[in-house]
């Protein structure tokens, strides 16, 4: 399987070239003289493109190989319990594609991929995913715009992403999603967004968290410029959790919840070399599904995300965030998640990028009718507690040519929930070629 991997990398090598690949590099010396054979031909069918990306369907392919400490998420201070974790070499082959359409001052649009898992410890953890999406960039006279896209993605859970223990979760997420913008007078606009999506799991816990959801979204944007902009949004969401039992209602653990969100964001850049987004706003609950009555309990929600270009190969970003989403980390009516991020990149030459980053989060239950998880079912117990989980990544990322990049990663993460101590390794090596 590795054997095929390098193979595979090869491959992509081979189609990267030396150098950029232009369709003139192709053409036969002779062309010339064999398009005056034929005068009367010439201009009759559409004209060859001469790049990649002038293509109607743009193409990407990379391959990933490498060693991943901890396949199926296992606590390493319970070996008794749950076992040794499974390490393996791993590849992941990708393929994706997208295209582009314009008619009548619409954009349409529809990107695919396909990522094949293949591990050498054991075949039974091979895995399929993907991800595919189509849609339409609108717009309606000389005032709205807006998008609607329709998108499937399928993949296996990320460390930290999932709620049990010493096993492979895939996730499953529909989704339609609707967004609209009107200019009302000056620098104000109208804001309506929309959207339905539904996520399922394959492992047994986290299909307490399968789940279907609504929302509807209106507000208003003052806009001095596109880099300066203030943005009030209510958005109301529904959801709805058909995998739980009507009895575990009884213990809190709710089938429908709708939560209010009144939310202030403001956009600035201050300069070239740096940018601020900072929201605030407030989420409050009503059990029950999707309506527009009001909702109680309400908490604060924030996040602030700053971006600075130190010098011309220097860059900085750092973020914190307090946020309240349907849960994918512990078992909980909604997942309330404090976080905060630290990056940098560096361009040691034109070619080579150098990045790291570190993150640390805490994820809790909220907007519950019990008061601590020990309310819940003792099998569930653990699953509702609090989830710390940290993580460090470094990368080199190298320019072969402008149509293939290799990129070398290390990434470590640890997860600490109910003294149940997570660490998962991951290293890869992988090669992409993009014409484009």
């Amino acid at each position: 399987m590795i054997r095929r991997a390098g193979l595979t990398l090869g491959g992509l090598l081979l189609l990267g070239g030396a150098r950029a690949v232009h369709a003139d590099d192709l053409a036969a010396p002779d062309a010339p003289s064999a398009m005056s054979i034929a005068p009367a031909m010439y201009g009759v069918f559409s004209r060859v493109p001469e790049n990649w990306s002038d293509l109607p369907v743009q193409l990407k392919f990379s391959e990933s190989v490498g060693y991943n400490s901890n396949i199926l998420s296992t606590p390493t201070n319970q070996a008794a319990l749950f076992g040794r974790p499974i390490g393996s070499l791993v590849s992941i082959s990708n393929f994706g594609a997208s295209t582009k359409a314009y008619w009548e001052g619409q954009q349409f649009f529809a990107d695919g991929s396909i990522q094949l898992y293949r591990y050498q410890a054991d075949g039974d953890l091979n895995s399929l995913a993907n991800s595919f999406d189509i849609g339409d960039n609108w717009t309606y006279g000389s005032k709205c715009s807006g998008q609607l896209i329709a998108s499937e993605q399928k993949s296996p859970a990320q460390p930290g992403e999932q709620v049990g223990f010493n096993v492979l979760n895939t996730t499953t997420t529909i989704a339609f999603n609707e967004t609209s913008k009107c200019l009302a007078t000056g620098e104000y606009s109208w804001v309506l967004n929309s959207g339905l999506t539904s996520s399922t799991n394959s492992a047994a816990l986290d299909q307490f968290n399968n789940s279907q959801s609504e929302f509807i979204a209106a507000g208003i944007t003052y806009a001095v410029s596109q880099s300066n902009t203030l943005q009030f949004l209510a958005t109301v969401t529904g959801t709805n959790y058909a995998f739980r039992p009507t009895t575990l209602s009884n213990q809190g653990l709710l089938s429908n919840i709708t939560e209010d969100q009144l939310n202030l964001t403001y956009t600035k850049n201050f300069s070239p070399n740096l940018a601020v987004t900072a929201s605030y706003g407030l989420v409050g609950t009503r059990n029950g599904s999707f309506s527009l009555e009001p909702a109680s309990g309400f908490e604060p929600v924030y996040s602030l995300a700053a971006t600075w270009t130190a010098t011309p190969k220097l860059g900085l970003t750092a973020s914190a965030s307090k946020t309240v989403s349907p849960p994918t980390s512990i078992i909980a009516n909604l997942q309330v998640t404090e976080s905060a991020n630290l990056g940098l990149t560096y361009s040691l030459t034109p070619k080579m990028l150098l990045a790291a980053g570190v993150a640390a989060s805490r994820s809790s239950g909220a907007f519950s009718a019990f008061t601590s998880p020990s309310a819940l079912n003792p099998v569930l117990q653990p699953f509702a507690a609090n989830l710390d989980y940290y993580s460090a990544n470094a990368s080199i990322n190298y320019t072969i040519t402008p149509f293939v990049t290799a990129n070398l990663s290390y990434t470590y993460t640890k997860s600490v929930q109910a003294n149940l101590v997570t660490p998962t390794s991951v290293v890869l090596l992988a090669l992409t070629f993009a014409p484009y």
